[in-house]
């Protein structure tokens, strides 16, 4: 079973891939002169560096995760005979549009905001690529592990808690919510494969603990007559519980 020490190590090693990534995008901004160049040539020259590094560091990240799995994996009782799953990265056209998107701020005068919501892109891109390979590898393996989503020891926010509140329970990106179960910017949570035999037993983890919060934040919403969707509840969470989410709302005194 993974500790918490395995989920650090993954979650370090995803970072460090991102941040490399920001670091060669900052060093190709900084040789760009944004404010002479004309917008759509600066657009094109950052829409090739940005397709270049989310392939070059995205693929680290997958390579990182799959040796993570499969180190786990090594160490449980599955048996041999699999290998992870490495997962894509973007296409060359979902890499354009982000960049067309996050390109406004060239045309408006505002080069320092494309920079901003390219980096960003870069970062969560970049770290949800290694994710997605423990997710496809948890699903493509033969021995059918379960994994749960995992906040990391610093917290997390409410939707994260409400996804990671159902403990092992994941197998397939469906019963994992499909999108819905996409990792945010700065997102430290860590999907987390149980294999038959294993006790879920995490430092800092307790799915009950956070299905309370969950389980009173949806009695919450039922009783106000709105509609009970994940939406609400997590709404919900964040007011009567806004110590334990980093995204906790505090009512003004």
């Amino acid at each position: 079973m993974a500790t918490r020490a395995d989920l650090e190590r993954l979650d370090k090693a995803l970072d460090r891939a991102a941040d490399m990534a920001v670091r060669d995008f900052d060093a190709f901004a900084a040789r760009l002169d944004l404010a002479a160049l004309d917008p759509a040539v600066a657009r094109d020259a950052l829409d090739e560096v940005m397709d270049r590094l989310l392939t070059r560091y995205g693929d680290i990240s997958a390579a990182s995760a799959a040796d993570w799995y499969d180190a786990l994996r090594d160490v449980s009782a599955a048996g041999d005979g699999f290998t992870a799953v490495l997962a894509d990265g973007l296409s060359p056209e979902q890499v354009e549009r982000t960049t067309r998107w996050a390109a406004r701020g060239l045309f408006d005068g505002d080069p320092e905001d494309t920079l901003d919501k390219l980096r960003n892109h870069l970062t969560r891109s970049i770290v949800a690529q290694g994710k997605r390979t423990v997710e496809m590898s948890a699903a493509a393996d033969p021995a059918r592990p379960r994994w749960a989503r995992v906040p990391g020891p610093g917290g997390c926010c409410a939707w994260c808690s409400m996804l990671a509140s159902r403990g092992f329970v994941y197998a397939t990106k469906a019963t994992a919510g499909g999108e819905g179960h996409s990792y945010h910017h700065d997102c430290h949570c860590v999907p987390t494969p149980l294999w038959k035999g294993q006790k879920p037993r995490i430092d800092g983890y307790d799915p009950r603990v956070l299905r309370a919060t969950y389980d009173k934040a949806r009695a919450a919403v039922k009783a106000s007559g709105a509609a009970v969707d994940d939406k609400a509840i997590a709404a919900e969470m964040r007011r009567i519980a806004p110590e334990s989410f980093t995204d906790g709302v505090t009512p003004a005194e």
